[in-house]
C-alpha cells in the first residue's frame, strides 16, 4: 500500500481545486487600446497569481506543459510542424547528452525556464541559449541586461515584462540568430520578469505559448505584448483548471493502489508532462511501472498519451 506520507501528499490534492476564470476577464477579440490589453492582462494575472500562490500539488505538471506548448508554439514560428507528441518523442527517446534535434531543444530551452528558481535566472538562460546553440555574444549579454533592468525597474509586472520583450528582441535582433531562436529567447526573458515582479516561486511560460510573435515592432508592440500576456494567462488558468480535475482523479485512485513504489509514481505524475514505464521511478521495475500506469489508465486517473502499442507515455 501507499505509505502515510505518501497517501497524504496525494489527498492534498483535493483542497487544490481552482475556480474558473471569470467570462467578464477573458481575452476575446484584439484590444482597441493598450489600457484595455493592460486591464485584460491584470484580470487574468490576478487569477494565475491565486492559483500559483495556493502552491497546488500539480505545480510541476502544470509548469512543464505550459513549457511543452510554449516550444510547440516556438517550433511553429520557426516554420517547422513538429507539434506536442513528437516534442515528446524528442524528450523521451533522446539519449541523456544526446541531441533531440531542433525541436527537442526548443523544449529544453522552455523547461529551463520551469525547472528553477526566478532568482536562478541567469544560469538557466545560459542552459537555455547553450540548448539552442545560441552564442554567448554581445547581442546576447545585451538582452540579459535589459532584462535585469527590466526586473529591477519600477515598472508594474506585465509592463516591465512587456518592456524586456520589446529591449531584449531589439538586442537580440542584432546577433547571429537562426529562425525563431530571438524571439523565443526574448519571450524567455519576458516570462522571467514578470516571474521576478509578482514574486513566483517558478516563472510559467505565458507568453511564449500564447501565440506565434508577441509583437513585430511599432507603436502597438507594447499593446500587442500585454494582450499576449491576457492570452496566455487566461490559457494557463484553463489548463490549471483542467489540471486540478484530473489530479482529483488521481488522488481518489490512490487507495486502490497496492504496488510498492505507487507513492513515487502518483509524485512524478504530478511533477512531469508525461512518464514512460522505462524511466526511474523508486521502488518500481519497468514492468512494475506499466502495471501501474495501465491500471491508473483503467481507472481513469491517467491517460496514454501516444495512441501506439508500444513505448507508450502517460500523464494527466
Amino acid at each position: 500500500m501507499l505509505d502515510r506520507a505518501d497517501s497524504s501528499a496525494i489527498q492534498a490534492v483535493a483542497t487544490a481545486m481552482t475556480a474558473p476564470l471569470p467570462a467578464w476577464a477573458r481575452p476575446g477579440n484584439p484590444p482597441e487600446s493598450e489600457a484595455e490589453a493592460a486591464f485584460l492582462a491584470g484580470a487574468a494575472l490576478a487569477r494565475l497569481d491565486a492559483i500559483v500562490r495556493n502552491n497546488p500539488a500539480w505545480f510541476g505538471v502544470w509548469r512543464n506543459r505550459l513549457a511543452l506548448r510554449a516550444a510547440a508554439a516556438s517550433v511553429a514560428h520557426a516554420g517547422r510542424n513538429e507539434g506536442e507528441a513528437a516534442l515528446r518523442d524528442a524528450f523521451h527517446l533522446t539519449r541523456p547528452g544526446g541531441d533531440p534535434g531542433p525541436a527537442g531543444r526548443r523544449l529544453l530551452a522552455w523547461r529551463a525556464l520551469t525547472a528553477a528558481s526566478p532568482a536562478r535566472w541567469r544560469l538557466q538562460f545560459e542552459r537555455a541559449a547553450e540548448a539552442l546553440d545560441v552564442p554567448r555574444d554581445e547581442a546576447l549579454q545585451a538582452a540579459i541586461e535589459t532584462a535585469a533592468a527590466c526586473a529591477e525597474g519600477n515598472w508594474l509586472a506585465p509592463f516591465a515584462a512587456a518592456r524586456a520583450y520589446q529591449l531584449a528582441r531589439r538586442a537580440l535582433a542584432a546577433g547571429k540568430l537562426g529562425a525563431g531562436e530571438g524571439e523565443l529567447l526574448a519571450t524567455w526573458l519576458a516570462d522571467t520578469v514578470l516571474a521576478l515582479k509578482l514574486k513566483w516561486p517558478f516563472a510559467l511560460p505565458l507568453l511564449g505559448a500564447s501565440r506565434r510573435s508577441a509583437g513585430q515592432g511599432g507603436a502597438g508592440e507594447g499593446e500587442a505584448v500585454l494582450f499576449g500576456y491576457a492570452r496566455g494567462a487566461a490559457q494557463a488558468a484553463d489548463l490549471a483548471g483542467e489540471l486540478s480535475r484530473r489530479a482529483q482523479k488521481l488522488a481518489e485512485a490512490a487507495p486502490n493502489l497496492r504496488a510498492k513504489g505507487a507513492g513515487a509514481a502518483l509524485q512524478a505524475l504530478l511533477d512531469e508532462d508525461s512518464l514512460s514505464a522505462s524511466g526511474k521511478i523508486s521502488g518500481l521495475s519497468e514492468r512494475g511501472a506499466r502495471r501501474l500506469f495501465e491500471r491508473l489508465v483503467a481507472l481513469g486517473a491517467v491517460r496514454e498519451l501516444t495512441g501506439r502499442a508500444t513505448f507508450r507515455l502517460y500523464g494527466l
